[in-house]
């Protein structure tokens, strides 16, 4: 078998909430001579960088992938690393286009195989992921809507949610925190956070995002505030890359640090690992490597004692990617997934998105070959199209 094209699709998508940016989710599909197609996904569904990310997977597939067999997926993906200069350190955008490519050669030899790819990453570890909800708190302003939808999310069978109080205004209206947090945001931040746990109660989990907003004395006053709620964990606490400073904020607070999102090596992580400023490492699929780089990722976390929750925050084809690896590693903790995407049509990318299939807050042991997923030509068709 060998590989024939690759082609990517890029479909946009208005702002989720006035100030926010736009959305578009950024799909590969690589080909082979045998008609057997696979699908990944750019992690830059939002933000800035995608389209470079796109010329970028234009380059690598003409370089390094045409014409190869895409069984040979960690010789592709150290030569997509090793020979191209700058994918030595390939950072978030070069990242992302190794990534995709990566995800769609797994999914191409899961269904040459006949078999879902968690199986060709070593089996399954368990036959449920446990997950927590995101995206349920778009436009709320004041607490108790917060803990009107928090109540809501648990009704649907979750127990753990996450979400950053400091996104919105009191007006439910896109803002952020720039460094230093402001007393009338922290005090109405501090409010949500104590709404939320009132009305869930102690058993649901809480992960609460700060989104690297804040330096850490800020991070280290509003989590000794939050600290009495028992968050789960607390999400970036300080400049992406700054290892000193999560572990700072995990010393000050007592809190368990999460982060990682945007990191896109191995030698990213080993940094915070070795410094143990992480508790729960979240490596994007879409950015960190895809399964070839994530799955080295998750087993030097476990080599730290850390636990793994790959970041999750696009398309469907991400969602499969990450609770394809989830299943497979045994340091996973739980899962982040978005179940529902109100304000576009992202889900229909895919024939079966995971979203839609959901039980009780967990997600079933995939069992269809490859990601478990077909992309939706007709759906395709709508999208810009790229070609290698």
């Amino acid at each position: 078998m060998k590989v024939t094209a690759v082609r990517v699709y890029r479909t946009q998508f208005p702002p989720m909430k006035e100030g926010a940016s736009t959305h578009a989710v950024l799909v590969v599909e690589v080909l082979t001579d045998e008609g057997i197609r696979g699908a990944g996904e750019i992690g830059l569904a939002y933000g800035v960088g995608g389209r470079g990310a796109v010329e970028i997977v234009r380059e690598l597939a003409r370089a390094k992938l045409i014409g190869r067999d895409p069984f040979r997926t960690e010789a592709i993906a150290d030569s997509m690393r090793r020979d191209t200069f700058w994918g030595h350190v390939p950072g978030p955008i070069l990242g992302a286009a190794i990534s995709a490519l990566d995800e769609a050669l797994w999914d191409i030899k899961g269904k040459a195989l006949g078999v879902p790819v968690h199986v060709l990453l070593g089996g399954a570890c368990r036959e449920k992921l446990r997950l927590y909800c995101n995206g349920w708190y778009r436009g709320l302003g004041p607490p108790e809507d917060y803990a009107k939808a928090a109540l809501a999310v648990q009704a649907r069978g979750y127990t753990a949610l996450k979400f950053d109080p400091m996104k919105l205004n009191v007006a439910g209206k896109s803002d952020h925190v720039d460094r230093h947090i402001t007393r009338v945001m922290e005090d109405l931040a501090v409010a949500r956070v104590e709404a939320v746990r009132e009305a869930v109660g102690p058993a649901m989990d809480i992960i609460v995002e700060l989104h690297g907003n804040m330096w850490p004395m800020d991070s280290i006053r509003f989590g000794n505030r939050i600290a009495q709620t028992r968050p789960f964990a607390m999400e970036e606490v300080a400049d992406a890359e700054d290892a000193g400073a999560a572990r700072e904020v995990a010393e000050r607070t007592g809190i368990a640090i999460a982060g990682g999102e945007r990191l896109s090596t191995i030698g990213d992580f080993r940094r915070f690992f070795e410094a143990r400023a992480l508790s729960l490492a979240q490596p994007d699929m879409g950015i960190a490597g895809g399964f070839t780089g994530v799955r080295a990722i998750a087993a030097l976390a476990a080599a730290h004692g850390v636990y793994i929750q790959p970041h999750n925050c696009g398309g469907p084809i991400s969602t499969a990617a990450c609770l394809h690896l989830s299943f497979s590693i045994p340091n996973f903790v739980i899962q982040e997934i978005f179940p529902v995407w109100p304000e576009d049509d992202r889900l229909d990318l895919v024939d079966a998105p995971y979203e839609r299939q959901v039980v009780d807050g967990h997600a079933l042991l995939p069992t269809r070959p490859g990601l478990g997923i077909e992309l939706n030509d007709d759906y395709l068709r709508r999208c810009e199209r790229v070609e290698a």
